[in-house]
């Protein structure tokens, strides 16, 4: 008003000016002029002052009704309307790495959420593993995209299944926003495969922290890109809500929760196939809720119905299936699976049998056996990368048999075996996963010797054989914990020298 009263008192001065100072002023709201023809001056002096007092009054009535602008940065970082597909990986030629992508493809160019944006890349990619630690890797991949968001996948097939992994990256920042995963999954069919991918970015759609955008306001008309395909019905209530910070996870980065501060409560009055349209019914301030702010909440929280004014049956946090790992009083620490690691070390009890056939002159044919003797073996492993690795073994053994020549004493004879090696490893990994499937191929050096007791005559004797020796072998986990193995292996001397005492 006081800014009315200024620019007020600026026209009539004007007026005055050009009526030659003849002017009688009364009060701000009843202004006499001489009765006399106006000069042109005076007409444009007139015009003049009344568009700016008129232009000064409309200012005014914006201020007592002012619009409010809520600003986010992390809420602009998350909205996503135009996606891109990088192209499918796989370990076994493209088998499935193709249908894979195009039925990704396919579901992003459906999606009425964004807009589908050609990834055309040229050249190489990281893998999406190196992608996830790395995302200077992920910014210089997709430099050359015009899209927000970044979906990359990745298939591999193993002895038990095909393993799957779907990521969305922000292209703003290169980091994992969401992540999705199918392990082993037993059938290989690509119609299956299909079915898991359409399951997978269901999932991973879930993930994100809004369900939809509004897509224009006018007045308390707004229209919201959702529709009877994600749900909604007339005269239902959403809520605009928008995005103040969020929590990621502390070593993989993507996306655990995040905190949302509510605008206001949207009335849908229409609803399309995929678009709907409602109004306002209360916001936070005026003009809180504008342009792409975010729908949420389209899917309510239901609870049972309580049976008495105590606390209902589980909705105490402690008793979620959950509680041991996240937020209940048994929770503990995140830590990972298996903590970095350069080798290992072991001690194995075993159990095995033995069988001895020798030769003398003087008697034929003479044989000693034990169906049952144990064995202590201890063995280091340096691991030099996923692929080659450094193992020693020791091993120790006793076991005892009956003397196997006629009149020969003592009667029982005891045995002692001992066996050293040392060997590198190469390791075959089915699946980009130390700890999974692996085969092995090795090559070193070993030496065996078993000691027999002395005998009167002579029956057995002490053998020692050492050489350059090459192995074959293999293990696979039989649970999803990876705490069991099943395996083997077998080794081969290559031209070793072989000694008898006596």
């Amino acid at each position: 008003m006081e800014s009315q009263r200024v620019w007020t008192w600026a026209a009539l001065a004007l007026l005055s000016l050009a009526n030659e100072g003849k002017i009688e002023v009364m009060s701000l709201n009843e202004i006499r002029l001489p009765a006399r023809a106006i000069s042109a001056s005076f007409v444009f002096a007139l015009i003049v002052a009344l568009t700016s007092v008129s232009a000064l009054a409309q200012t005014g009535s914006q201020t007592n009704g002012q619009t409010v602008s809520y600003v986010s940065r992390v809420d602009e970082d998350l909205t996503i309307r135009r996606v891109a597909v990088l192209p499918v990986m796989d370990n076994v030629d493209g088998i499935y790495s193709r249908p894979i992508e195009a039925q990704l493809n396919s579901l992003v160019k459906s999606s009425h959420r964004w807009d589908y944006v050609d990834a055309n890349i040229a050249g190489g990619l990281p893998t999406v593993g190196e992608m996830e630690e790395n995302p200077e890797q992920v910014l210089k991949s997709v430099r050359g995209i015009e899209a927000d968001a970044i979906f990359a996948a990745a298939a591999s097939r193993g002895p038990t299944g095909i393993s799957i992994r779907l990521n969305l990256f922000l292209k703003k920042d290169g980091r994992l926003l969401a992540q999705e995963l199918l392990t082993n999954h037993p059938r290989f069919e690509i119609p299956q495969l299909k079915e898991q991918v359409n399951t997978l970015y269901g999932k991973l759609l879930a993930k994100l922290p809004y369900d939809g955008l509004i897509l224009s306001r006018q007045g308390q008309r707004v229209t919201i890109n959702l529709g009877k395909s994600d749900g909604l019905v007339k005269d239902q209530v959403v809520t605009a809500v928008q995005i103040i910070s969020v929590n990621r996870h502390p070593k993989f980065g993507f996306l655990v929760s995040s905190e949302k501060e509510i605008l206001g409560k949207i009335k849908v009055l229409k609803v399309d196939e995929t678009l709907s349209f409602g109004a306002i019914v209360s916001e936070k301030e005026r003009g809180a809720i504008a342009r792409l702010a975010k729908i949420s909440g389209l899917d309510q929280v239901n609870y049972p119905e309580p049976e008495a004014l105590g606390t209902p049956a589980g909705s105490d946090i402690n008793d979620r299936a959950d509680s041991k790992v996240t937020f209940g009083k048994d929770a503990k620490e995140w830590l990972p699976v298996r903590p970095p690691a350069f080798g290992q070390v072991g001690l194995n009890l075993g159990f095995g049998m033995y069988q001895s056939s020798t030769t003398l002159d003087t008697v034929g044919s003479l044989e000693a056996q034990s169906l049952f003797y144990p064995s202590l073996t201890a063995h280091g492993e340096l691991w030099l990368n996923p692929q080659w690795t450094v193992r020693a073994e020791l091993a120790q053994g006793v076991l005892s048999t009956g003397n196997p020549r006629s009149g020969s004493t003592p009667s029982t004879l005891n045995h002692s075996m001992s066996r050293y090696s040392l060997a590198m490893v190469y390791n075959f990994l089915l699946r980009d996963d130390f700890w999974g499937p692996k085969i092995q191929l090795s090559g070193g050096f070993a030496n065996y010797r078993m000691y027999v007791d002395d005998s009167s005559p002579q029956a057995l004797t002490t053998t020692t054989f050492s050489g350059m020796v090459i192995g074959l072998g293999g293990s696979f986990p039989i649970n999803d914990d990876k705490l069991w193995y099943v395996g083997g292996k077998m080794n081969m001397f290559i031209s070793p020298s072989l000694s008898e005492t006596p």
